[in-house]
């Protein structure tokens, strides 16, 4: 009993110890350059994704859109709609990284951005769940209390100092992405078979410099272990003063070539940018002294109340450890059902490949036919959904409805999928004796899908 006692005193220590330094004053400036950073980046990816046509081919040019469990209702605005919504997102991320109507502009940011990337399961990344889980934090933290123009013009917007535990919700927030990409990579696909890097190096023939470094037979191996040790332990040692110079030089290196391999958007940069804030909260104002020719002194400290706002934070993070392990609770492989996938920082971590027949049939006649599936999905459309479950369970159901919709009787729908994961020989992901038009979305054992191949 003694030793409980002094069990639990030691404990309670530590968490006096752990609030007293999460209330502590820290420098806002490294949290105003975050805002500044991430903010400019949304701005080019806004325009980057106007300029490529992304908006027609995701919101104007399909016919059917892959909603979300629970958010069938959510849609794209019809017409010029999209644009609209495109444009006054890179307005708002403009005045966003001048912090300039700072609050209004970040929420107008997060639900716009939010908005358009729920609209169809089809446009799912990670980096797209990651922004989204940024701006929601920046609508609550006081990421233009310095370096903004709110600041400027209104003093009571104005602050040199903040609670640290704001600091390290940020960090906490890319440390997960790091983390927890890690954990995925503990399967024996990536460590012992070396996939889907073995395939993707291969590719990579044009890879200036490296392309011959590519083609050994070691190097997918040796890239899978030290990429799953980097995403285990990057959090750690980007916190860590003594390891955190050398840890983010790996971070831009590892980005930089991530992002020339896998022509995978604006995370890296994004990922560049974000890790900045596992920094010294001061550096911003430390490099604006040297340049300036200046001696650097610490801001004095500016603090207001914290109210509630640490027990939200901490329930946040509690959400954030809690939902990429959801998919323990799933039967199968995640690789294949993709059953927890999503929202879970599954990475870069798996090449599927697939083919879909879907074929309807008449329950009265038995009469069957196979629908022209390109009339109505577009050709990322048709790809991505040959190989997710609960993608061709939606479009089979959509079929059997049109059907309805026209008058005649609800068909059944079969589907035969093939799909290669893996380097894995072919292999059906859908029972084809199914009936999938009666098969019903959402949680609950799916029995229309097969096992995974071992």
């Amino acid at each position: 009993m003694p030793r409980v006692v002094e069990l639990a005193s030691r404990l309670s220590s530590h968490l006096r110890h752990l609030r007293r330094g999460l209330e502590r004053d820290v420098d806002v400036a490294s949290l105003a350059a975050f805002r500044i950073l991430f903010g400019g980046l949304l701005f080019v990816a806004v325009v980057r994704t106007w300029v490529k046509g992304t908006i027609f081919d995701a919101f104007v040019a399909p016919k059917f859109f892959f909603t979300y469990w629970g958010l069938a209702w959510l849609r794209p605005l019809p017409g010029e709609g999209m644009y609209v919504v495109y444009a006054v997102m890179g307005i708002a991320a403009l005045a966003f990284a001048a912090g300039i109507f700072y609050r209004a502009s970040a929420i107008a940011l997060f639900t716009l951005f939010t908005y358009a990337h729920l609209c169809d399961v089809t446009n799912y990344l990670n980096h797209y769940y990651l922004v989204s889980l940024l701006l929601l934090l920046s609508c609550f933290l006081p990421l233009h209390a310095a370096f903004s123009i709110d600041a400027r013009l209104r003093p009571a917007a104005r602050r040199s100092t903040v609670p640290a535990w704001m600091l390290w919700l940020l960090r906490f927030q890319i440390g997960v992405v790091y983390f927890f990409g890690g954990v995925a990579k503990l399967k024996a696909d990536w460590l012992l078979r070396a996939m889907p890097l073995k395939i993707w190096l291969l590719a990579a023939g044009d890879f200036p410099l490296l392309a011959p470094l590519f083609r050994l037979p070691a190097t997918p191996y040796v890239m899978s272990w030290l990429g799953a040790a980097f995403d285990l332990s990057a959090a750690f040692l980007l916190a860590t003063r003594r390891t955190r110079p050398y840890a983010y030089a790996v971070v831009c290196v590892f980005h930089v070539v991530t992002a020339r391999l896998f022509q995978i958007g604006m995370f890296p940069w994004i990922m560049i940018a974000s890790s900045l804030v596992f920094f010294d909260p001061s550096w911003p104002r430390r490099i604006l002294a040297r340049l300036r020719g200046r001696a650097f002194a610490l801001p004095a400290p500016s603090r207001a109340p914290l109210g509630r706002a640490p027990r939200v934070a901490l329930a946040y993070v509690v959400v954030q450890l809690l939902l990429p392990l959801r998919h323990v609770v799933y039967p199968g492989n995640v690789l294949w059902t993709e059953e927890g996938y999503r929202f879970a920082w599954n990475v870069m971590l798996v090449e599927k490949t697939g083919s879909a027949e879907i074929t309807l049939r008449d329950p009265v006649t038995g009469a069957s036919r196979q629908p022209r599936v390109r009339d109505t999905l577009t050709p990322l459309q048709v790809k991505m959904m040959a190989t997710q479950p609960d993608m061709i369970l939606a479009f089979a159901r959509h079929l059997a409805d049109e059907a309805e919709r026209r008058g005649e009787a609800r068909p059944m729908v079969f589907a035969d999928v093939v799909v290669v994961m893996g380097g894995r020989p072919p292999a059906r992901l859908v029972d084809p004796a199914v009936d999938l038009a009666r098969e019903r979305e959402g949680l609950g054992a799916k029995r229309w899908l097969l096992p995974a191949p071992p």
